[in-house]
Formats: C-alpha cells, structure tokens, sequence
C-alpha cells in the first residue's frame, strides 16, 4: 500500500482559498454515500474548518444523522490533493465566523450587482481528525510568501512621519507594492455624508479613475465599506459563475448607475481584495487590490495589508486636525493672454465643466469654483487651507480630513485632463493656483439633464 503524508492545515493555505472547488462525501443513516461540491471551506485554526451551509439538503441531512464526513480539498499551485477528515462539532448563524462568510458570498453576487442571490443559511463548524496528502509525483509543495516584520515595521515608521495625507496615501500603496507584490491598486475614501466613496489615487491602471464614486454598500466596494470587513475574492472566474447559476427566477439584475468617471479597472480581473481604512472606531476610506491571477492574495496578506490601511487611516485622522498657520501670502499674477478658457459652474451639485467638457462634482468642484472666483477678482493665486476652511461661503461638512482629500482629488483631475488650470502644492496646508489662459466664468442655477 502506498504511504500517505500527514500534513498541518497552516502548511496548505492556499487549499483554503476557493480557488478550486472542494469535494465532500457524506454518509446517511444506512450507509449511502453522498459526494458533492462546495464552495468555500475556510480554515479556522489548526484544527478546525468551516463549511458553507447553502444549497444540497442531502449533505445537511447526512451530517444531522452522521457526524462524520471527509472533504477533498487542491492545491492550486501544484494539484495536489489533500483529504480532510472531519466531525461535525456545531452550525453557527451569527457572529464573526459567519459574517465574514457571509459577506464574502455577498460579495460574489455583488460584484454582478446581484445582491441577495447567495444565501447561507449557517457555517457548519468542523473538526479535523485527520488531514493527508494524495500519494502523487510531486510531493513538495509551493514555498510560503514570507514578510519580514522589519519590512512591515519600516513602511509602519514612514506612515507614521508623513507630512500630510497624500504622503500618507503615496506611503500605502508603495508599501503594498514593495511588500506584497500588488501593482493594481486604488484609495477611495468616505466623503461628507458618510454615504459614498470617491477615489484619490491609484496605480497600475491605464486609466486612473480619479474621482470615480462607489455608494457605500452598493458592489463589492461597497460591501466591504458598509460592513467594514474585509473582502478578498480569489477566483471571480468561477465565484460568478455560481453567481449566475443561483439566479433562479430573477431575469436580470438591476441596471448599474451610470457614473460620469469609471472606476479603475483590470481589463480581465482574478483576483479582487477590498480592505477598509478604520480609525477611532469610524470608516475613512478602502484600498482596493485587483490582480490577473487567480489566488493572488492570501490571508497572511490581508493581515498586513489591513495592518498599514488601519494606521494609514489613524494618520489621516490627525493629519486632518486643521492647521494654526497664518493666510497665505496674496500674489498678483500677469494676465495670460490665450483664448478664455469656459468655466462652467452648477450650482444645483457644484458641478465644474472646463470648455464644456466634465471635470468634477460635489465638494470639490465648489472649493475649484470659489478659488476661480477670488483669481478674477483679486487677482490671487495663492491660498492656505485654512483660508478655505474657514470660507463660510463654502458650507464644507464638519469633517478634519475631508478638504485635503477634496484638494488631492481636485489636483489630480486637473492633472490628468491636462487642463490650463492647475493647484500646486507649495508647503503644507499652502498650495498655488496655476492659471495659463484667461477665463470665462459662467454660473448655471440648475444642471438639469447633462
């Protein structure tokens, strides 16, 4: 007979992942056998998994009259198999254990806007009596990601002396690159009413999707902000193909907002991991990770990313405390002398539309619409934020971080629409207008249909 390999849970992770499905055999009160799939075994500790209870009867009604079962569960990286010898302990519908679960099937039927669609029903919590290897050709497995603490400490260190929040932001991402290996990434964070995400950065994306919206608990985005949980989705390949197959009698989903500016996006996504940005027990934002490669990011990696994305948000939080410096000098500029450049300002949603082309909304838009305003009738460019602050005409929410986020985003859109007007950044808390061509400064009362 061939030997067999006992092998520790910790020493396949990637087994617990979804990535492949797992099997499980079950036996009824007279001896019949029942064999099918499920789609996520989740690893407790070392000894114990989790089972998602959703859809086949028989595997309930077996485990309810036979405790005992046995579950197959592939290594993606090399094929290799493991069976799983279990014995059902107990079935939990509430509590951690069973959200988590939960929100990770939402947010497979979220991501086609399918909400609903999963229901579990219960996580059927089980023991391992015995876990082995599949004798096969190749018994060495892939080698575990490891992260340096130093590592962690290092990037930790640099977000704790950053100067201001885009640093603190900058600081995130490149950390997650350099130490996870995530090139594809995006900080959206929560704006005023607590209702919406807006998106500040990103990296790796043909296009950047600054300023893109996400309402909190709409998609996979929004999922995880409203729950404050994180989602990591390691094969949507497949997970949406259950999606689709759980439809039942629902046609069709629900049509999708139209959002002005798309979110960025992977032409062909894998692999999606969304982890909320807490502070003093409030949400600030998300980052989000998106790969080609199914299973690209692991447990081990979501602990760490979520360890830099929670002290990123406390650093925000400070960092937002408004600032003590004086007004910024007043500076007379020359008048360009190009073509006017149209400004067109809404005032129904503060929209700003630059040679009647969309530029931006909301917040932000206003703060650009105020700056232009004090540009032509002072002839000033530059400003402080705690002058804006202040600007009662402005009505900004009652939020520390809120406007260095609005001035990041608004900087950026005009960076990246390459626009004749610009915001420099000259100190902290100070920063410049930059006007190349005269302006035409028109204030609509409605936007009516755009």
């Amino acid at each position: 007979m061939s030997a067999t390999f006992q092998v520790r849970l910790e020493e396949i992770p990637s087994c617990f992942e979804g990535i492949i499905p797992s099997s499980i055999c079950t036996v009824s009160s007279d001896g019949m056998p029942n064999i099918t799939y499920i789609s996520v075994v989740h690893r407790i500790d070392a000894e114990h998994v989790a089972l998602s209870r959703q859809f086949f009867k028989k595997t309930e009604d077996n485990t309810t009259v036979n405790p005992l079962a046995q579950v197959q569960v592939i290594e993606p990286e090399t094929g290799r198999q493991f069976l799983l010898d279990l014995e059902y302990e107990r079935t939990e519908t509430s509590g951690p254990l069973f959200e988590r679960m939960k929100t990770k099937l939402d947010a497979v039927a979220a991501h086609e806007g399918m909400e609903q669609i999963f229901r579990l029903k219960g996580t059927d919590v089980c023991r391992v009596l015995a876990t082995e290897a599949v004798p096969c050709d190749f018994p060495e497995g892939p080698a575990p990601r490891a992260i340096a603490l130093d590592r962690v400490e290092a990037i930790s260190q640099r977000i704790a002396e950053a100067e201001d929040m885009e640093d603190v932001i900058s600081i995130l991402m490149d950390g997650c690159k350099d130490l996870l290996g995530y090139p594809h990434t995006f900080v959206m964070l929560l704006d005023e009413s607590g209702e919406r995400l807006y998106t500040v950065a990103s990296a790796g994306f043909t296009a950047s999707g600054t300023g893109s919206e996400v309402q909190v608990g709409e998609g996979v985005i929004g999922l995880a902000a409203e729950r404050r949980v994180t989602v990591r989705l390691t094969h949507l390949a497949r997970d949406l193909h259950y999606s689709q197959a759980a439809r039942g009698a629902r046609a069709s989903a629900p049509a999708n907002l139209e959002r002005v500016i798309p979110l960025p996006s992977l032409p062909s996504v894998q692999s999606q991991m969304v982890v909320p940005m807490l502070a003093h027990r409030k949400l600030l934002g998300v980052i989000c990770f998106q790969s080609h490669e199914p299973g690209a990011f692991q447990a081990n990696d979501e602990c760490v990313a979520g360890i830099l994305a929670n002290q990123a948000a406390t650093a925000i939080h400070a960092l937002g405390i408004p600032e003590s410096a004086a007004a910024a000098p007043r500076t007379v500029l020359p008048a360009p002398v190009r073509d006017a450049l149209q400004v067109k300002h809404y005032s129904e949603d503060d929209t700003i539309f630059l040679d009647n082309e969309y530029l931006i909304k909301g917040v932000a838009g206003g703060i650009l619409w105020r700056l232009l305003q004090t540009y032509e009738r002072e002839n000033r460019s530059d400003f402080s934020n705690k002058e804006i602050r202040l600007d009662q005409s402005l009505d900004l929410p009652d939020i520390k971080d809120n406007l260095e986020a609005r001035l990041i985003l608004l900087r950026k859109r005009l960076e990246e629409r390459e626009a004749d007007i610009q915001i420099e950044k000259t100190a902290r808390g100070r920063f410049r207008l930059l006007v190349r061509r005269p302006l035409q400064l028109v204030s609509v009362a409605s936007a009516g249909p755009l």
